[in-house]
């Protein structure tokens, strides 16, 4: 009985000695990943992975193709019952016929064009081709010395393959030990251009830096009739027919914004000007146009818009596929960085869809229509929204913030959750019955450590306030939206450690923008995913996510480079995990990667980026959007010009907001909130309630798509709803009116 207590005395010490090593080894893990669950965690629990993007497979030796050239050195390649392509044997050019209309689009001018081409050289042979490489040495002190080939380059090999629905063009190029493939594709809409991955090879001492794809495709002359279309903010034009003072360097950026960790001008509120959110351009000549969409690897690619005089004498547009990002390596903390380029290509396939249009669809708006289109049958478009008889209005209120106070911080509150439902009753009182309430600065100080913003500030009455205020709205109808920020980290104000959670640059070090990391995908997951549940059992109805929507990067984590397009899939998994647990999810800006997961889109572009080559903006992504999910522009209350952006949110689409508090705004005066300069809401009520009337003749389109959007005459604009609404907007008189069956309402 002895010898049996002592090994049952035995067993207790082992187990107990498992059991505290286990703890042990849970705690470490949980220092290391900040406390709090483990990425890998969250990610399976919320149903989201980064996935691997799909390969588009090269055609094999048995398809070889051996065109005849007709009596316009063009042979036919590939034809649909619409579309007809053709191809050069010689230079490899290619041209589409349009049956429709007779269109042939070529990828390159043709003689008769060129005759008076001023350019010579090496710009004239970029003009004559359907591609232009550029390719660096891989190692030496000139490896960021760019060097450009094109499909007129001396020793360059060419071979086609062809199968029913593809054909194949490999290009070789010897001297430079450099290969690639492009491949056309017929569709039922246009053609696909296609660079796939595994049909890049590299086997010298050069490697291939960038690619533009059909930059001439379509070139058109200043005396034509038409435009490019770019996507500058909302939309923009470029006019073959506008005076150019000056030589432009053009319209080229990035989709989704530049590389935040390789480039070293960026702030933490991105690059400087409105980025692109959706990674489309166009062209439109008389009656004929084409959308472009960037289906595949647009992430990593470029629109490049150029007008005369720049590179030819014809206005052009297109994208340029980055194979390889320049960026700036630190060799000493006092060492001048030297720049380099990306040893490693990124490994993606790169795909543009052109799809064509005619007559009175061969305009900006029927570009627009064509880009819903294409996204609703890809599934990226949400659901349509439903019927209303009162316009929704957006109400922010700031709860507070931190602010630096003899020597350490405390928490300036500026709407408790008392406070604010008085302010929802004032809101009320206005008229307005219709409401989502979006509630910022909750978290425990604020946004001072965004890792630990548990538990709810109880200077705004914590756990109980906030159950009790929800409860409030809840019998009022209104959903609550809590505002975060899952992306950006400060490191020095933060729990959560940047060398394990920052995202990596090329050179391996982990990017700081001052004291500020950008948080991995996972570990950006892993933060919500915990915050969501304790907001669920609050009864929280949404959460609006800042930087999801608005901007991308790659995470250069040797051996397992997260790309810029997976960073987008991760954000899009999460955003359907929100509204999965919670109901609604949305985002600022509203990249379209984040279109099928948000119910509210705020800070939508509306404006341009004054580019100067721009000469028009349009609505071109309010048009995409409309009917699809709520967004908003500018606060009411935070206006620059209040009546034009007024009249601009009318004639756009957009729904009202207002972003308020119940102290007064110099309560915030030194905290990091301090961009409310006017909120204090009694001092708003009688505009909300003046704006929200003219809101409201918009109620019976709010869930419909706008079909048409023009330019009467100058300051004055017509956008046409799928019902038969126009509203007319009038920038000089300050007014508009609602056109529906012949009634007019009036503004």
């Amino acid at each position: 009985m002895v010898n049996y207590f002592r090994r049952l005395s035995l067993r207790v010490k082992i187990i107990t000695a498992v059991l505290l090593t286990g703890l042990l080894l849970l705690l470490l893990i949980g220092l290391i990943n900040g406390g709090d669950i483990a990425p890998a965690a969250a990610m399976e629990h919320a149903g989201i992975a980064k996935e691997e993007l799909p390969r588009e497979s090269l055609l094999g030796e048995e398809l070889a193709w051996r065109p005849e050239e007709g009596p316009d050195g063009f042979a036919e390649a590939l034809s649909t019952e619409r579309f007809v392509l053709y191809a050069n044997p010689s230079s490899s050019a290619i041209a589409l016929l349009d049956r429709a209309s007779g269109k042939r689009w070529t990828s390159s001018p043709d003689d008769a064009q060129l005759a008076g081409e001023a350019v010579k050289g090496a710009l004239l042979d970029n003009l004559k081709s359907p591609f232009v490489l550029t390719y660096v040495k891989t190692e030496g002190k000139d490896q960021t010395i760019r060097q450009v080939a094109n499909a007129l380059t001396k020793g360059l090999t060419v071979g086609y393959r062809k199968s029913e629905n593809v054909l194949q063009v490999s290009y070789t190029f010897a001297d430079q030990g450099l290969s690639f493939v492009l491949q056309y594709e017929l569709t039922d809409r246009g053609l696909k251009a296609r660079i796939p991955s595994d049909g890049v090879a590299e086997t010298g001492e050069f490697a291939v830096f960038s690619l533009d794809l059909l930059p001439y495709f379509g070139a058109s002359k200043p005396s034509d009739d038409g435009y490019l279309f770019v996507p500058d903010g909302p939309g923009g034009l470029i006019k073959f027919d506008a005076e150019r003072v000056g030589l432009s360097r053009g319209y080229t950026h990035q989709v989704y914004g530049l590389e935040l960790t390789n480039a070293n001008n960026w702030t933490r509120s991105g690059e400087r000007r409105e980025n692109i959110a959706y990674p489309v351009f166009g062209l439109k000549n008389g009656d004929d146009a084409y959308l472009a969409v960037l289906t595949q690897g647009g992430e990593s690619a470029v629109v490049n818009a150029m007008p005369p005089g720049l590179k030819s004498s014809f206005y052009s547009v297109h994208a340029g596929h980055l194979f390889r990002e320049e960026y700036l390596y630190l060799v000493g903390r006092t060492a001048t960085p030297i720049r380099s380029v990306q040893k490693e290509r990124l490994q993606l396939d790169r795909e543009v869809e052109y799809r064509f249009l005619t007559g009175e669809d061969a305009t900006y708006s029927g570009m627009a229509k064509s880009y819903r289109d294409y996204l609703e049958a890809e599934g990226r478009l949400g659901e349509r929204l439903r019927p209303t008889e009162q316009v929704p209005l957006y109400l922010k209120l700031m709860g507070g913030n931190y602010e630096e106070a003899y020597g350490g911080t405390r928490y300036a509150a500026a709407t408790t959750f008392k406070q604010a439902e008085t302010i929802v009753a004032a809101v009320a009182a206005q008229g307005v019955g219709n409401m989502n309430i979006v509630y910022y600065g909750w978290q425990n100080e604020g946004d001072y450590d965004m890792h630990k913003r548990l538990p709810i500030e109880s200077k705004l009455g914590g756990e109980q306030a906030a159950r009790s205020f929800i409860g409030k709205m809840d019998d009022y109808g209104f959903p609550v939206w809590f505002e975060d920020d899952f992306v950006w980290v400060n490191e020095a104000q933060s729990t959560l450690p940047g060398k394990n959670n920052g995202i990596r640059g090329i050179d391996g070090t982990v990017y700081l923008y001052e004291d500020w990391f950008i948080s991995k995908p996972e570990r950006t997951v892993a933060m919500a995913y915990e915050t969501i549940g304790k907001l669920k059992e609050l009864g929280v109805s949404g959460m609006l996510y800042n930087y999801l929507g608005e901007m991308v990067f790659n995470d250069y984590v040797s051996g397992d480079v997260t790309t810029r397009a997976q960073t987008a899939g991760i954000y899009e998994g999460l955003l359907r995990y929100t509204r999965e647990t919670l109901g609604l999810a949305g985002v600022y800006r509203g990249n379209d990667y984040a279109l099928a997961e948000s119910d509210f889109i705020a800070m939508l572009p509306s404006d341009s980026s004054y580019d100067f080559l721009v000469d028009e903006t349009v609505p071109f992504y309010p048009m995409v959007v409309h009917g699809y999910a709520d967004y908003t522009f500018g606060d009411g209350n935070l206006r620059n010009n209040s009546q034009e952006e007024l009249l601009r949110a009318i004639e756009y689409g957009a729904l009202p907001s207002f972003f308020l508090t119940y102290e007064d705004s110099r309560t915030l005066r030194y905290s990091a909130s301090n961009y409310l300069y006017s909120s204090q809401y009694e001092k708003w009520l009688d505009r909300i309630g003046t704006e929200y009337e003219a809101f409201q003749q918009l109620a019976s389109v709010y869930d419909q798509r706008i079909e048409d959007h023009k330019k009467l005459e100058d300051g004055r604009f017509a956008t046409d709803y799928e019902d038969g609404t126009r509203v007319v907007v009038d920038y000089d008189s300050g007014t508009f009116h609602v056109e529906r069956g012949g009634a007019t309402d009036g503004s």
